[in-house]
């Protein structure tokens, strides 16, 4: 699992590897993410890339993240995301991205676990126009986008998972998904470490939920503060 690094020094705004910084690149992509804990096959890092390529091509005109140095972008977009495999040891088969935005985290979850048939729910015209290309682009399979907004009368089709990274609060969400979620089915929240305050007040059982575990960790050697939230809906 991932490990509690201690802080990079203050001069220090990006790693330096022989004194200089990573260069984009397949082998910078790769050499970002193991030091920051994530060993990529040398296929998905390929795909990862081209991932990245188009998110930079886009990004300008589209507005699909804020980060913008590619150091930054490996430890709070790639490195996020695959890390909470740690945390899983088995995804469900059938799952949906809520509120995927520009494909986090559900693009570099399918990545690594290529056999997910995943949903990519983002009803922002733009967004669903970069998700497709994504898609299209890398020959992916069994993913799909789902381009309205998730409500508990749009979601038609039964999922066994669900996952949401800083989307909005668990108890905004868990209503949305009621429905389409199967009995036994499982939801991930991906969160910073203010969920603290949040699951102080959260009351699961409400919307037929119950607390399964919460994990929080450090995205290694960096200063960003993570946690995994995992619901489970009870038997009807």
């Amino acid at each position: 699992m991932p490990s509690k690094f201690s802080k990079r020094p203050v001069n220090q705004v990006f790693p330096l590897f022989n004194g200089k910084r990573t260069v984009p690149s397949v082998a910078g992509l790769k050499q970002l993410l193991e030091y920051h804990g994530v060993d990529l096959q040398k296929e998905t890092l390929e795909q990862l890339w081209a991932y990245h390529q188009l998110l930079r091509e886009h990004n300008k005109d589209q507005d699909l993240t804020r980060l913008n140095a590619f150091e930054t972008i490996v430890e709070r977009h790639y490195a996020d995301c695959t890390l909470i495999n740690a945390y899983v040891p088995e995804w469900p088969k059938r799952m949906i991205d809520v509120g995927s935005g520009a494909g986090f985290p559900g693009i570099p979850l399918k990545l690594v676990n290529p056999d997910i048939r995943l949903t990519l729910c983002e009803p922002r015209p733009n967004r669903i126009e970069f998700l497709n290309l994504v898609i299209q682009e890398l020959g992916l399979k069994g993913i799909d986008v789902f381009g309205h907004k998730v409500t508990s009368r749009s979601l038609t089709f039964p999922v066994q998972g669900v996952i949401s990274r800083a989307f909005e609060l668990i108890e905004l969400t868990l209503p949305r998904i009621q429905k389409a979620l199967v009995p036994g089915g499982r939801a991930y929240f991906m969160k910073g470490p203010a969920v603290k305050d949040e699951l102080a007040t959260l009351h699961p059982e409400d919307y037929g939920f119950k607390l399964v575990s919460k994990h929080f960790y450090r995205i290694p050697r960096s200063t960003q503060d993570r946690a995994l939230v995992i619901l489970e809906k009870e038997q009807e």
